[in-house]
């Protein structure tokens, strides 16, 4: 799978995902405005604070899951990525390497 990781985790996240085969993209440095830009081909989109918004969520044409990476989904637009059938899940109480292990 393609995945964006559009904030900052640990290293044995990344290695641990690139481990099971997976292409992983690091870019703690997308914003909610430019974060369209980057999900050309991901399938798997992994934030933290990063808000998720509905004009990103149908600009995402192969995006399958979004993951918040914490308590709740509020920075996540969910009816709009249900609309377009992505699956919207949170991980709360994992630390970040923890939760993409």
């Amino acid at each position: 799978m393609k995945i964006l990781i559009a904030d900052k985790v640990h290293p044995s996240a990344i290695s641990g995902l690139e481990n099971l085969g997976h292409e992983v993209t690091l870019n703690p440095a997308c914003t909610s405005d430019d974060l369209h830009e980057h999900l050309a081909g991901v399938e798997v989109l992994v934030v933290r604070s990063t808000r998720v918004v509905a004009e990103t969520i149908s600009k995402a044409n192969s995006l399958e899951l979004i993951i918040r990476a914490g308590a709740g989904t509020d920075t996540i637009d969910v009816e709009a990525a249900s609309s377009q059938g992505i699956y919207v899940c949170n991980i709360p109480g994992k630390t970040q390497w923890q939760l993409l292990s």
